[in-house]
């Protein structure tokens, strides 16, 4: 049998189903969700802390020069935290790291907005260790109080949000993937910051930043914050916001009553973000252990994961530069430990 033939014998029940024969009823491929088995790792982990670490202005870089990566690390460790959230720069303009990209276009020199000291990389080698991940915290938007900045990446010049385009994304993407290059996979995942609707963030504009992310490592993690729902008590919503992220934000002032019905927000791993002091960065803590252990306990065994935001020190004269309070250091120990011993992994092993 000649093969053109056979070829055409075995695609003709193909052609019938498909084809010009339209009477006959095909059922669909089933739709599932997209789940991401880059986020294994943040499952097992179950709890993490996040830090709000930034310069406000140029005399605060020498903040970045005096952070104590050791002293941190050794806080992380005791307490049992599986991995670090720390910004990279909020609003000011000013961040803990190098960027030639983000300094070529404010065309500015090195540590004049961008720390000389590197100090993702040096908190890496501190963390890593100790069995510790990393991840990085960024907006979807240049620094929305700086007007330099603003103009020099194309925005409206003002303090607030701006509405961002593609245009504007892929200009913020090469600033982004100077990081994640340099980085690779020293990061493990990535938290980015307003993400709302109302400065027209969309599923485009977030593959963007997905890809400026995953160049630098495949397997690095990705969530898009959606900001604030409209209500009388304002709270940020618990979603998956896009469809290119692994997991959910999950940034939410008051968590208690939330809680997953599985590991999975649809197709993303599920996640919360909250602060255990009064308020974000604060060193203080608000409700009482026991409320925490229960709640943790709660999403932990569904499959949930939760990130606290721990107050940094600030004041060289006091106690080491970016450890926490001895009050929030017990208060997430005594949570850490309350976890399910049958569910606990320990710190997570990480190969160099």
């Amino acid at each position: 049998m000649k093969p053109t033939l056979l070829i055409a014998l075995l695609l003709a029940p193909l052609t019938s189903l498909f084809g010009a024969d339209s009477s006959l009823s095909v059922k669909p491929p089933v739709q599932t969700a997209r789940f991401s088995p880059a986020a294994d790792w943040l499952h097992d982990a179950r709890l993490g802390v996040f830090m709000h670490f930034y310069p406000g202005n140029t005399n605060q870089l020498a903040l970045v020069d005096s952070f104590d990566v050791t002293a941190v690390a050794w806080q992380l460790k005791e307490m049992g935290a599986a991995y670090l959230i720390i910004t990279l720069g909020q609003n000011t303009g000013f961040y803990i790291s190098p960027n030639s990209v983000y300094d070529r276009f404010l065309k500015c020199g090195p540590g004049e907005r961008c720390s000389s000291r590197d100090l993702p990389l040096d908190l890496y080698r501190a963390l890593q260790a100790e069995g510790i991940r990393l991840m990085l915290y960024l907006p979807c938007q240049a620094p929305n109080r700086d007007a330099r900045a603003q103009s020099a990446f194309g925005l409206p010049v003002g303090q607030r949000d701006q509405p961002i385009n593609q245009e504007f994304a892929r200009k913020w993407a090469q600033v982004i993937h100077e990081w994640s290059a340099r980085y690779g996979d020293k990061v493990a995942g990535w938290w980015f910051d307003g993400g709302y609707q109302r400065i027209q963030f969309d599923d485009a504009i977030a593959a963007i930043y997905a890809d400026a992310v995953k160049r630098g490592n495949p397997r690095a993690i990705v969530a898009f914050n959606p900001g604030a729902i409209a209500t009388s008590k304002p709270d940020v919503k618990l979603v998956r916001h896009t469809k290119a992220e692994d997991y959910t934000a999950g940034e939410v002032n008051n968590p208690f009553n939330l809680l997953p019905t599985s590991r999975w927000m649809d197709g993303s791993q599920w996640h919360a973000l909250t602060f255990l002091g009064s308020t974000w960065g604060r060193r203080d803590t608000r409700h009482p252990t026991e409320d925490w252990i229960q709640w943790v306990r709660a999403v932990t065994e569904k499959g949930g994961v939760v990130t606290l935001d721990l107050g940094p020190n600030k004041n060289a004269a006091a106690a080491p530069v970016g450890t926490f309070s001895a009050e929030q250091v017990a208060q997430f120990k005594t949570i850490r430990q309350a976890l399910p011993t049958k569910a606990a992994r320990g710190i997570i092993k990480i190969s160099s």
